[in-house]
């Protein structure tokens, strides 16, 4: 009896094994479609995190092939990835899929995951089908890109997440740059400041970084850095020679090498323009014996009567000295030249036209003159040492000396909180303010050029304050552009004029030429789209025989580490409204198995067929040693 019941176990065992028994899988649908699937691959900068060769993206590639491997041949596939790219619009067959994820790399374009799941939701719907569809979703799920809570839920997907965690997370990177002045003039010493930062879990102690310009090694410093730390690193060198320069600070770091280098696009100027328009030849004595010899400055002067305002656009600083009146025409003509860039400083004449002087110093945003000029004696009792003006003329925070005396000023009304104070004199009263309408300067004085205050012009204060103001007139474009962020830039003309001929944004050191699309706006500028430009480095827009140098740089987003953890991944999915949710992290199982078991409940047929070789061993033990 026992033989004959192991023997009818061992063929009941068989049997059933061969029928494939299996566990259905949990919040399985009678009405479930397995004719097709989403796939979604993150391939952003941060999927590189990890050791070389088996990083993030490369364990998702890995993970998203075992899985179609596992689906039949005729299953059809929708595949996201993060340039939402055009060719896999289409549903793909099994072996194109194969195909698309063994050529896929890393790109620095970055959707939102709501973004993400409206495409996949849209290609699985292209055709007619029935029940709920597979989707898989392999990412490290970094916070500010994961915005769960914006995705509109589908009941048609059932979920599938591959929550991807690298075991080496350290990142050093560098995260923005800038000169300690705006322009760069040939001959300076220059400081650049650029800002780096570890988002690591280890000290990092004389770390080297280089300044690289037009190929040449021009600085180089070390640093040391706290984990989680952020350092601002100075770099310091003379702008040697005029023209464009196409540079980059950079460091060494593993394995994440996207952030190690940040492109920066210049121009450096032979020298300043300066203008002086004036009442009277007297009036501009001192800033002609301050700038007239000047290698730096290009100086030129011109009555108020003879002025040439077309010739603004070649100027970087304007000086308006003892003018008896400002006519429509020139006010319409300053006032351009300052919202696009240009430096104007002003002081007015003893027996001026308050009336359009005050016209013009409200439009440009600065306090007006009163009525009657005050001829009190008194010195200048405060400035503001904060202000870029001052910047390494003083030894300390509190200069001392005596401050010059003013004989004459214009009381000023204080009706415009947007102007600075920069000198203030004894009662109060202002005697220079700074405003900034548009993209420019506006320097305002309150006393003339006249030989009563000649104390304020001789003193030792006038010359790097003016000289400060032509210095700091140099305004260049920014330094670099940001991929994905900047997708229309506001540019001038390269040359001396309008666009002179075809136009072409040109890879410096790389074979990319474009033809950019252009939109011209009033000043001599136009606006640029970007959309073309996907890697970083510097380029050149030319157009005739002039030239604009740009850098673009990827998003230092991607180099935060924030992302979401298995317990809170699932959290905010449940309560976006998703029912039909499978996470699961990386194992020492194949992820493919799980991805099986999901799909097709747990399979049972080992466990009969162990079970009908355990029915005929016992048997053959029952034969032997029954007595």
């Amino acid at each position: 009896m026992l033989i004959l019941a192991s023997r009818i176990l061992a063929i009941a065992f068989l049997v059933t094994a061969f029928a494939h028994p299996f566990i259905p899988p949990k919040n399985a649908s009678g009405t479930a479609n397995f004719d097709r699937a989403g796939i979604y691959i993150d391939n952003s900068f941060s999927m590189l995190a990890g050791s070389e060769g088996n990083n993030l993206l490369e364990q998702a590639k890995q993970e998203a092939l075992n899985l179609a491997n596992t689906y039949p041949a005729d299953t059809k596939f929708a595949l996201v990835t993060n340039d939402l790219s055009l060719q896999n619009q289409r549903l793909l067959d099994r072996s194109m899929l194969i195909n698309r994820i063994s050529a896929l790399e890393a790109t620095p374009v970055r959707p939102q995951l709501s973004q993400v799941m409206r495409v996949l939701s849209t290609r699985l719907k292209s055709e007619n089908s029935s029940g709920a569809t597979p989707v898989y979703l392999f990412s490290d799920f970094q916070k500010n890109i994961a915005d769960i809570q914006q995705i509109k839920t589908d009941t048609l997907m059932s979920l599938n997440v591959d929550l991807l965690k690298a075991k080496q997370v350290n990142n050093l990177l560098v995260d923005s740059a800038w000169f300690a002045v705006p322009g760069r003039i040939k001959g300076t010493a220059e400081t650049l400041y650029a800002r780096v930062k570890n988002n690591g879990d280890q000290e990092l102690t004389d770390v080297p970084m280089r300044y690289i310009e037009n190929d040449s090694l021009r600085a180089v410093t070390s640093f040391d850095l706290k984990p989680n730390q952020k350092k601002t690193v100075s770099l310091k060198f003379t702008a040697r020679s005029a023209g464009i320069k196409n540079a980059r600070v950079e460091l060494t770091d593993y394995p994440v090498t996207y952030d190690n280098t940040l492109y920066l696009g210049f121009r450096v100027t032979e020298r300043i323009n300066a203008l002086v328009i004036h009442g009277n030849s007297e009036s501009e004595k001192y800033l002609s014996a301050l700038l007239k010899t000047d290698s730096l400055v290009h100086y030129q002067e011109a009555g108020w009567q003879q002025v040439r305002t077309g010739d603004f656009s070649k100027q970087q600083i304007i000086f308006l000295t003892q003018l008896p009146e400002l006519s429509s025409g020139l006010t319409a003509s300053l006032a351009q030249f300052i919202r696009q860039g240009g430096t104007v400083v002003f002081f007015p004449a003893k027996n001026g036209d308050l009336e359009s002087y005050n016209q013009f110093i409200t439009e440009m945003q600065g306090n007006p003159y009163s009525a009657t000029a005050d001829t009190t004696s008194m010195h200048i009792a405060k400035l503001d040492v904060t202000n870029p003006l001052f910047q390494d003329v003083f030894s300390g925070p509190n200069p001392d000396g005596d401050l010059p005396e003013v004989k004459i000023h214009f009381p000023s009304q204080t009706v415009q909180s947007k102007a600075l104070p920069i000198l203030t004199l004894a009662n109060g009263n202002l005697l220079l303010s700074e405003s900034q309408p548009g993209k420019g300067k506006f320097f305002l004085f309150t006393l003339p050029s006249t030989s009563e205050n000649r104390q304020f012009f001789t003193h030792a204060l006038f010359v790097p304050l003016i000289y400060k103001m032509v210095l700091n007139s140099v305004q260049g474009s920014p330094l670099y552009y940001t991929i994905g962020r900047n997708k229309v830039i506001d540019l001038p003309f390269p040359g001396n004029g309008n666009s002179q001929g075809e136009m072409k944004l040109l890879g410096v050191g790389n074979s990319f030429d474009w033809l950019p699309t252009i939109q011209p706006l009033p000043g001599n500028r136009f606006q640029m789209k970007t959309g073309a430009v996907t890697k970083a480095g510097n380029y050149k827009l030319t157009s005739g025989n002039g030239a604009l140098p740009l850098a673009f740089n990827y998003n230092r987003k991607e180099s935060e580490p924030v992302c979401y953890d298995a317990s809170q991944l699932t959290e905010q999915l449940q309560h976006a409204g998703f029912k039909q949710v499978q996470l699961f992290t990386t194992s020492d199982a194949k992820i493919s198995d799980q991805f099986n078991v999901i799909h097709s409940g747990r399979q049972l047929w080992r466990f009969f067929l162990i079970m009908a070789i355990g029915a005929l061993l016992a048997e053959v033990l029952i034969i032997r040693f029954w007595k």
